[in-house]
């Protein structure tokens, strides 16, 4: 646990030093030993997917099963298959939008239960809650008290349980933007997700410089993470590309660019640690008019999405809503959380956590705002680092930004030229 906390900060400086112009030039003396290796990862991490892939269709990891319970290597590779199925957030967007589209209010029928068995969760995807049966376990419930609590409660799926997080926790968007997609017949939330992440992908490689396009397409079949959480049919997948889109358009088209990032606010939460980044970068490089019409759109959306199930019933929306921050949660995460969740420290009130990340945000957030017009696309990597101080810090909430980052940079720092008066093309930004 310990190390992979470094390696995600390790991951988060990096990133940070990619968005920040002035690294490219103290690299470039580098470039010849840079790019070997940029092309060795790539190749290395292609090959690798590639092994992956042919290994669990032709092969599969049962084959390596072993019937000692107490191997090891069996219950990791056993483990390992389960991770390509729904989770329960997966599950329960799946069924809000089967409810919607049965006439039903989604927020009132969430049905954890009904849900992990209908859609074939896996039980080590559910998050239990320090409630019930479970209030007095600390860090976190082992498998087998996982296990023999679903073998109970699977029995009468009409009840749900206290111990599990039943809620379904994401704005009304979460149901709303899959509802035409699960109407027409696609019955598999992972196929919509290719569907909105293919074009985007691809509108990003067309506009990218022809001399950077290859870099981009090799850096994104190289992200494993990005096409195994696909395939695990994470819902980030559901705001990714729109989020993608409304940020590298801000300084393209701005109404886009709104409509997009509305879209994204509108299907998870996690979109709103960018907003005050995004309206930052707005009005700081482009103005405060244009960061008004910005707010607007958005604002207008979320309600013209949200406000039905709001006047329906605010207690019900909102609880549901709010309920990742409210709910009595368990530790779990990468960020420093893990020397809570890995039994280093004996912290059992998330409120420590919750002050430093509120720290964190506050500080990101006054040092882009002086900042900004110098490293416009650090905003993305600090509006999410207050998660990897919080009490959960899934790895979920990160990773989607590097890709986002990177498109930035290759279309608006690079991309975005103009010419100065003896005709010599400059970049737009100091990024270049």
């Amino acid at each position: 646990m310990l190390s992979g906390t470094v390696v995600w900060l390790v991951f988060f400086v990096i990133l940070f030093m990619i968005a920040v112009p002035a690294v490219d030039q103290r690299l470039r003396k580098h470039l010849h030993c840079l790019n070997k290796t940029a092309k060795t990862i790539f190749l290395s991490l292609i090959v690798l997917g590639v092994a992956l892939i042919v290994f669990v269709v032709f092969i599969g990891l049962e084959s390596f099963f072993s019937d000692e319970p107490d191997n090891k290597l069996s219950q990791l590779l056993a483990s390992l298959e389960n991770v390509y199925g729904y989770n329960d957030a997966t599950a329960l967007s799946h069924q809000a939008t089967q409810n919607l589209l049965d006439g039903k209010n989604p927020y009132e029928e969430a049905n954890i239960v009904r849900a992990m068995i209908d859609y074939e969760g896996q039980i080590d995807k559910i998050t239990p809650l320090r409630e019930g049966r479970f209030a007095d376990v600390f860090p976190y419930p082992t498998i087998d008290q996982l296990e023999q609590f679903w073998d109970e409660v699977r029995a009468t799926p009409g009840q749900v349980p206290v111990e599990i997080e039943s809620k379904f926790n994401y704005p009304a968007g979460g149901f709303l933007l899959p509802a035409p997609f699960i109407l027409i017949g696609i019955g598999d939330f992972r196929f919509i997700y290719i569907v909105l992440l293919l074009p985007a992908l691809a509108y990003v490689i067309y506009k990218v410089r022809s001399d950077m396009r290859i870099h981009l397409i090799f850096a994104l079949i190289a992200s494993l993470e990005l096409w195994n959480s696909l395939a695990a049919g994470e819902t980030g997948f559901l705001y990714f590309p729109f989020l993608l889109l409304g940020w590298i358009l801000s300084r393209r088209n701005l109404w886009l660019s709104a409509l997009f990032m509305a879209i994204a606010i509108v299907v998870k939460q996690l979109a709103w640690f960018v907003l005050p980044f995004y309206l930052i970068l707005v009005f700081r490089t482009i103005g405060l008019r244009q960061m008004a019409t910005a707010l607007f759109i958005i604002i207008v959306f979320f309600l013209a999405t949200n406000l039905a199930f709001i006047l329906t019933d605010l207690d019900l929306w909102f609880n549901s809503v709010v309920a990742p921050v409210t709910d009595n949660m368990f530790p779990l995460g990468v960020g420093i959380v893990t020397i809570v969740s890995g039994g280093f420290l004996d912290i059992q009130s998330p409120m420590p956590f919750a002050i430093i990340e509120i720290v964190i945000a506050a500080l990101a957030v006054v040092w882009y705002f002086f900042k900004c017009k110098h490293y416009p696309q650090t905003g993305l990597i600090l509006a999410v680092l207050p998660l990897f101080f919080a009490w959960r810090s899934l790895w979920g909430y990160f990773f989607y930004i590097d890709i986002i980052v990177l498109a930035a940079i290759m279309l608006n720092e690079y991309g975005m030229e103009s010419s100065n008066e003896t005709g010599k093309v400059l970049p737009a930004t100091s990024g270049g």
